[in-house]
């Protein structure tokens, strides 16, 4: 099974490169791309003030629900024996 190649005037497309999902991937490809002056054009869910899964958001899943998230709960967790509570 072969490969089309397209040839300049073959298609016009709006975008030279069209990134589904604005992960940490996604939102560097894009950046690179575009200072190396390709058209982009990016894709996620509806914006939202407060991003989620569901509701959408520039992040994708490490920075919304995943990765970040988690280390700020466990970097937090780490200063509890440093911190003195007075009732």
């Amino acid at each position: 099974m072969g490969r089309k190649v397209l040839n300049e005037g073959d298609s016009h497309y709006d975008f030279d490169l069209f990134v589904i999902g604005t992960g940490s991937g996604g939102v560097r490809a894009a950046r690179l791309s575009a200072n190396f002056g390709a058209k982009v054009g990016i894709c996620e869910l509806p914006f939202h003030p407060i991003s989620s899964e569901v509701i959408g958001g520039v992040g994708g899943t490490c920075v919304i629900g995943g990765c970040v998230p988690k280390k700020i709960l466990v970097y937090g967790a780490a200063f509890g024996g440093e911190v003195e509570v007075r009732w």
